[in-house]
């Protein structure tokens, strides 16, 4: 396994979560100097990115356990 590759992303999915956390605290608060519509599409946008991350850390995995 690429123990690099693993670890960098790692990380760029705790760091999106994260921001996930902090976007919806925002959105469910009221407390954001964005509208909600802007919060709700940077939700959606996290989202995805953390999406994507996740299926190339299983990528990564599942390629470490064959060989």
């Amino acid at each position: 396994m690429n123990e690099a590759a693993y670890f960098t992303i790692q990380s760029k999915i705790q760091v999106l979560d994260r921001e996930l956390m902090q976007y919806i605290g925002e959105l469910m608060s009221g407390q954001s100097l964005t509208s909600d519509e802007h919060l709700q599409i940077m939700i959606d946008s996290t989202e995805r990115e953390l999406a994507t991350y996740d299926y190339i850390l299983k990528l990564i995995i599942n390629n470490g356990n064959k060989n």
